[in-house]
């Protein structure tokens, strides 16, 4: 791989004290500030935005505070819980999603629940935590084709990114773990205080799954109903996911790519040897086509696109693939690529304390080997949590284990998934689901979709989004516990 593009692309689909990124919370230490209704450019014009303000470090609730938003949306009746939603990333705002999502909620949730978005800490309304300077000059590639002195030059390049992130940030990198999800969702927990809820029914797709799942393991008693959509499984190890991630990539490529299969190889290997020149003006050359694929395997209507797009290439026009290919890097106003790596190099074990990123670094590059990751069509998608190996701190904070299954939790859960989800491959949303011990807690159920996008809910399949609008409202699980819906 010449370009580090397709690492930074996989990655998408993720004081001077110390603070723990794992701190239980400390009671009290947050405050109200302010309530007023949300601006329209937000995305989230129909609620009003609470700010609180907050402990940085929640397991110092008298120390450094900072401001975090919620947008929330009364109840238009009696209200009868509140219900949370919290979008994938990270880095995702969610107040841009807002008045979108809730279009597509049922009245009785909108009568019955106060509807909860959230900014999480580092994004939006809540501390933006941004450096789109250094991320567009980090232009280091890894596999396993580099020599020993390439490896050392990605280490070296790659440690200057985490540094000059955090510079343009304007943020000591010491503090580095006041973003971990474990601090996050404390924020949430104030919220509740604030809104006097008892318990609250909860959303998660994507990254999301990972925020919800740690709330309800730090306050499960505050757990009314869990939803996970696109799920990712906390047990799983970061390199057992990315390979995962790489395999899943490229299965639902060779699903999408069909017969013409040999034509994507051959005009992958054409384009490296002769690019061409898009209508943007950018070339056109088999990173584009590969960054192309990748963008489009998450909604099989943009699979649909890429194979369009494709067919036009190979009869020998390559606008299509521009379109899709080039200029997927542009900043994003309501997605921090800082806050990505921020959070996700928090949440996971990447280095053990005192030890040596360049040397994990060469165990990752082992099991890429091993796992034939290279050979893949997609397999450069394994490659883009590496940058958390030389992130600030990395090696020099303590080590923890990955949560244990959770086999019966005191709430109901639904989990959902589809077979064709590449971001957060669909072994993922089993295993999860798998560990649900039947009867030994609430009732448990998943809705699968067969070929369908990454993040299942929402979009106009009463398959799907009945069984979801009716737990939601009700907390009651479809009659069959495993419920099968097809794209």
């Amino acid at each position: 791989m010449r370009s580090r593009s397709l690492l930074v692309l996989a990655a998408l689909v993720l004081t001077g004290c110390r603070i723990d990124g794992t701190a239980s919370p400390a009671p009290d230490g947050w405050a109200f500030v302010d309530e007023q209704p949300c601006a329209p450019s937000t995305g989230a014009g129909d609620f009003s935005c609470v700010t609180l303000s907050v402990p940085v470090d929640h397991a110092r609730p008298a120390g450094e505070h900072w401001d975090v938003t919620f947008a929330v949306l009364r109840a238009t009746g009696e209200r009868r819980g509140v219900f949370v939603t919290a979008t994938g990333g990270p880095g995702s705002s969610g107040l841009a999603a807002a008045d979108a999502y809730t279009q597509s909620f049922p009245d009785e949730v909108r009568e019955g629940f106060d509807v909860v978005f959230l900014d999480q800490r580092g994004i939006g309304l809540s501390q933006e935590f941004r450096c789109d300077d250094a991320y567009a000059e980090w232009t280091a590639a890894v596999d396993t084709s580099l020599t020993p002195a390439e490896r050392e030059d990605y280490a070296a390049a790659t440690t200057r990114f985490g540094e000059d992130c955090f510079a343009e940030a304007g943020v000591d990198p010491a503090t580095a773990p006041r973003y971990a999800t474990a601090q996050a969702v404390e924020d949430l927990e104030d919220l509740r205080q604030w809104l006097d809820a008892p318990q609250l029914t909860l959303y998660g797709e994507s990254y999301g799954t990972q925020y919800v799942q740690t709330y309800a393991a730090a306050h499960p008693e505050r757990v009314a109903g869990l939803v996970v959509d696109g799920v990712v499984d906390l047990t799983t190890d970061q390199p057992g996911f990315a390979v995962q991630a790489a395999r899943a990539y490229s299965e639902v490529l060779e699903l999408t790519l069909g017969d013409d299969a040999a034509g994507y190889d051959g005009l992958l290997d054409e384009l490296a040897a002769s690019p061409r020149t898009g209508p943007s003006g950018d070339p056109v050359d088999d990173l584009t086509l590969r960054s192309a694929a990748i963008s489009s395997m998450s909604d099989p209507y943009a699979r649909e696109e890429f194979a369009d797009a494709l067919g036009d290439a190979l009869a020998g026009d390559v606008s299509g693939l521009d379109q899709l290919g080039n200029g997927v890097f542009v900043p994003d106003p309501t997605y921090s690529d800082a806050l990505f790596y921020a959070v996700e190099c928090q949440d996971y074990d990447f280095v053990p304390d005192g030890g040596d990123p360049r040397a994990v670094l060469d165990e990752w590059l082992d099991v890429a080997e091993e796992q034939g990751i290279d050979q893949l069509r997609l397999g450069g998608t394994y490659y883009g949590d590496t940058a958390c190996l030389f992130w600030p701190g990395a090696a020099s904070e303590p080590d923890f284990a990955r949560p244990a299954p959770v086999t019966d939790p005191p709430y109901p859960v639904l989990v959902l998934g589809a077979d064709t989800d590449p971001n957060t491959p669909f072994v993922g949303a089993q295993d999860v689901f798998r560990d649900l011990v039947p009867g030994a807690g609430p009732d448990d159920g998943a809705v699968v979709q067969l070929g369908g996008p990454h993040v299942v809910y929402g979009r106009g399949d009463p398959c799907v989004d009945d069984p979801v609008n009716t737990f939601i409202a009700t907390g009651e699980v479809p009659d069959r516990r495993i419920t099968v819906c097809r794209w």
